[in-house]
């Protein structure tokens, strides 16, 4: 059997794996690089009439917010509520994600 490796090489080693994506200053605010590459289409966004718009703040509860959203405009239903996964049903502005091919 192979000696162990002391902890902090380990750790070292597997730092790759927790890379974070770099922030881009955009207007004095540091927003992850995906989302500040696509600020031109984020401030342009048009909402329409029927459009609801859910704010929260970091992690104080956004996809716990969206489920109850959604189980209101549902009407308590959970079957249509759950129709399909959270991020599909409720998009964050914030991210886009391509077009599908």
């Amino acid at each position: 059997m192979a000696d162990p490796i002391p902890y902090t090489e380990s750790l070292a080693e597997s730092l790759h794996v927790f890379r974070r994506f770099p922030l881009q200053d955009v207007r004095g605010i540091p927003l992850m690089e995906p989302i500040a590459q696509q600020w031109g289409l984020i401030e342009s966004f048009q909402a329409r009439p029927d459009d609801l718009l859910i704010a929260t703040y970091p992690k104080a509860g956004t996809t716990w917010m969206q489920e109850i959203v959604d189980l209101i405009l549902a009407r308590g239903d959970t079957a249509k509520a759950h129709r399909a996964p959270t991020h599909i049903r409720i998009p964050f502005l914030e991210i886009c994600s391509p077009p599908p091919v």
